[in-house]
């Protein structure tokens, strides 16, 4: 793709998903709050004020979205929780659409909280594992070894295990930190050796996910983050325009260092380049087509 269709397909597109940790912001280490990167506020308010759709996906399940929101708005960014999704909003959709009632949940209330505003009976290690259908992990920094073991007993009757994320590591102020759902899901798969299904990035499922958010089918999607791994892989993936920011995990070498079919379609500097890409809008919303079918 020349840099010429780059730059029209970004200009055409019907909406945009951006990552939050290293793309907009970059929060403490526990993430209570966050500090805005250069140029993100100013973006934001242009695509809102241009009428073009944009949402946030974060992998972290620290908070509640709401939470994530108030948190954002104090950094300046003027955003709605509809606008926020996190891997714990997706399970609830998933889980609903399978029909589970009962779900084992390690985590803290950010993990927990969508899957109770769903509808969802959420059982805590120590409750006993009868009935539960499922076992999804997000952020759980308290861990121990009760949680794996009922795990690994729900995964032993049959519930299917699902997290957040399986990354190694997110970006903070303080540089890498280590992401604890990949850590918990490692020591159940070597105990029980179940698959494990993956909600946030990268995941096809979160790019549904949001294209059924933005109505807007992921072909017409342009997908924002640092992570190559992450970001990168699932817009490629999905059949999405990539681009990757340089503020966050991904150095100019990690995308430098990626195949062709893999790269991010455009690198730039930090979010607030992106400006340029997207001209001024004369008739309001763009048609977006028809947004992912639910998995």
């Amino acid at each position: 793709m020349s840099d010429s269709d780059i730059v029209k397909r970004i200009a055409d597109s019907g909406g945009v998903l951006f990552d939050l940790d290293g793309t907009l912001a970059l929060g403490d280490q526990d993430s209570r709050s966050y500090r805005a990167l250069p140029g993100a506020v100013e973006l934001l308010s242009k695509l809102r004020r241009e009428g073009r759709p944009f949402a946030i996906f974060t992998n972290g399940t620290h908070h509640t979205p709401l939470a994530y929101v108030q948190m954002l708005r104090r950094a300046g960014f003027a955003i709605e929780e509809s606008s926020l999704l996190t891997p714990s909003v997706v399970a609830a959709e998933l889980f609903r659409r399978k029909g589970y009632r009962r779900v084992l949940v390690l985590g803290v209330q950010g993990v927990s909280q969508p899957l109770v505003d769903a509808g969802l009976a959420v059982v805590r290690p120590g409750d006993g594992e009868t009935g539960v259908e499922a076992t999804f992990v997000g952020w759980h920094p308290d861990f121990g070894l009760r949680d794996i073991e009922a795990a690994c007993r729900a995964g032993w009757a049959g519930a299917p295990l699902y997290t957040a994320s399986a990354a190694p590591f997110f970006a903070t102020r303080a540089g890498k930190t280590v992401g604890i759902s990949g850590a918990i899901c490692a020591a159940i798969r070597s105990v029980t050796g179940a698959r494990v299904t993956v909600l946030g990035k990268p995941s096809l499922l979160a790019l549904r996910a949001a294209s059924r958010r933005l109505g807007v089918v992921p072909a017409r999607m342009v997908v924002v983050g640092d992570d190559p791994t992450l970001e990168v892989a699932m817009a490629r993936a999905g059949g999405a325009c990539a681009v990757g920011v340089k503020t966050g995990l991904g150095a100019e070498n990690a995308f430098a260092a990626l195949a062709s079919h893999r790269s991010a379609h455009l690198v730039v500097d930090g979010v607030g380049d992106l400006s340029a890409y997207f001209p001024n809008l004369t008739g309001g919303r763009r048609g977006t087509g028809k947004a992912a079918s639910p998995p």
